[in-house]
């Protein structure tokens, strides 16, 4: 990672090859390496926009991970993500970590400190009718 990061540097018309070298190590799933995944979030950093592709092809937990430590890449993924032609192609999980769609299990939390309306008038009524079955058929 040290020579891409040189190469970037040293040769910025470089960029699109980089972009192919970083493509190849996240379907290699860098991030399993530490010391390389590192290397890897600087090249990101250092040749955004054309990284962000790249980043939005990192799985949800890398994705966060990646933004946690470098917490200036988000708003600028986030406005190129939000672009229609961008985001028809990205997975929810994806957009939630972006900020862009809700996460609907958040939602769901959030709903469930709301009372529920049971209508309880139903229920007895199947109450008594299954009571009435029981006592006539018991037999």
């Amino acid at each position: 990672m040290r020579t891409v990061l040189q190469a970037i540097g040293a040769f910025p018309a470089l960029v699109d090859f980089i972009m192919e070298i970083l493509s190849r190590l996240v379907n290699k799933q860098i991030w399993k390496n530490p010391k390389l995944w590192v290397g890897f979030l600087k090249c990101v950093q250092l040749t955004q926009p054309h990284s962000f592709n790249m980043l939005l092809q990192l799985p949800q937990a890398q994705l966060e991970g990646a933004l946690k430590k470098i917490g200036a890449l988000k708003a600028p993924l986030e406005t190129h993500a939000s672009q229609p032609n961008v985001k028809a192609t990205l997975p929810r999980s994806i957009l939630v970590v972006l900020g862009i769609a809700s996460d609907p299990q958040v939602e769901n939390h959030s709903q469930a400190g709301q009372p529920e309306v049971v209508d309880a008038g139903n229920s007895e009524k199947d109450n008594n009718a299954e009571n009435t079955n029981e006592s006539s058929g018991g037999g």
